[in-house]
């Protein structure tokens, strides 16, 4: 497992393998989708459920939103974290 952490303090374990996943990589490649869509998606394939829902806890504002562009940047930080962190370093 790989600890990553985000630059807002949030912490998650990942399996080794987790971005060995080519589905994962259509995804972040796939131009035709928007930058959010392909953030969710993302989240899903990299964190799942459990992770994903501490993940947006985390991220909520005091009005109950998750904005995408915390999400965004929170996928950015999880991706740079485990590549540092994890065993595709």
């Amino acid at each position: 497992m790989a600890k990553c952490e985000t630059r807002t303090g949030f912490v998650c374990e990942l399996p080794e393998n987790v971005m060995d996943n080519m589905e994962l990589l259509d995804v972040m490649a796939d131009d035709s989708i928007a930058v959010g869509f392909r953030a969710s998606t993302a989240v899903k394939l990299i964190l799942g459920a459990e992770q994903r829902k501490k993940l947006y806890d985390h991220l909520r504002t005091s009005d109950g939103r998750v904005p995408v562009a915390a999400v965004e940047e929170a996928v950015e930080d999880i991706i740079k974290s485990f590549g540092e962190n994890g065993k595709n370093s």
